[in-house]
């Protein structure tokens, strides 16, 4: 990567073409399209090719765009799959006790008792919300939903959450 000094995040993904005039879906991992249209500055991942957005378009609960470039269906598909990123330094400041889901990853986890659950390697959302895919041992892993009840607190200069699963959870 180039630009080492600047932490990339991945903010979204191009999906399948739509229609035959170069618009392409996007898989949009912002909380919504105005969050991720602020962003301003995206790029590849190799941090030096840059992405114009041109325009977007909602159709149903999916987002399309139109970019740079991107004249036909057949150009479009070559989008299709690669990872839209965006410079740290672009995204707004955050309050106390609020975090960006990337700051999470790779954090440890323990329970309330202080028992190494293992480490979080990502946050899904399969329609009812988030919930914290940790690992302990390579190709096991387990999910704990990020709500008030099982979601206690977290460090991210320690790097570590704290949670209370529900009963039944890790066995």
């Amino acid at each position: 990567m180039v630009m080492k000094d600047k932490k990339l995040i991945h903010v979204a993904t191009f999906g399948k073409p739509q229609g035959l005039k170069g618009e392409i879906k996007l898989n949009i991992h912002t909380l919504n399209i105005e969050s991720f249209k602020s962003l301003n500055q995206f790029f590849m991942e190799d941090g030096v090719s840059k992405i114009i957005f041109k325009s977007f378009r909602i159709i149903g609960k999916k987002h399309t765009s139109f970019i740079l470039g991107c004249e036909d269906r057949d150009f479009a598909e070559t989008y299709k799959g690669k990872k839209i990123f965006c410079f740290r330094e672009n995204f707004p400041k955050l309050n106390n006790q609020e975090y960006y889901i990337t700051d999470l990853i790779g954090c440890n986890v323990i329970d309330i008792e202080k028992n190494n659950l293992g480490r979080v390697v990502d946050i899904k959302n399969f329609g009812a919300g988030d919930l914290m895919e940790i690992s302990k041992e390579k190709n096991k892993s387990f999910f704990i939903p990020m709500n008030d009840d099982n979601f206690i607190n977290f460090d991210l200069k320690k790097m570590i959450i704290v949670v209370n699963p529900i009963i039944g959870l890790l066995d």
